[in-house]
């Protein structure tokens, strides 16, 4: 059930990202009962963390029939990461996202490359 998914945003800005948790057979995950959370990081062996998202924070959203859980990226997410060097355009991060069954299984689903684009205007 793991997929890679990279995805690219602009520093300052709002991205809602949805992931759709499918079976082999694209009929869709009912999430009934279960959490989930998603942590960006600059590299898999860094101990802090960028962003942090929750169904608590309101940061991720889960729509359990639909089997769909929303990434809410908001400005303030992206506003306060410094990149590597200041003439650096991009930097990428990496995340993955967590999901909790009812009975305490734990499964990730997705990650890969979260890609930041710099902003100008500040």
């Amino acid at each position: 059930m793991s997929n890679t998914v990279n995805i690219t945003v602009n520093q300052g800005t709002s991205l809602p990202y949805t992931f759709t948790l499918t079976y082999l057979d694209n009929s869709v995950y009912n999430l009934t009962g279960y959490d989930a959370r998603l942590q960006v990081r600059r590299t898999y062996g860094d101990t802090t963390w960028l962003i942090n998202c929750t169904v608590a924070n309101g940061k991720l959203v889960i729509n359990a029939a639909a089997g769909t859980i929303t990434w809410h990226i908001i400005p303030s997410d992206t506003m306060s990461i410094r990149f590597n060097n200041k003439d650096d355009d991009t930097l990428d991060c990496v995340y993955d996202l967590e999901i909790t069954d009812p009975t305490g299984n734990i499964y990730k689903p997705a990650g890969g490359t979260l890609t930041i684009n710099r902003e100008v205007t500040r």
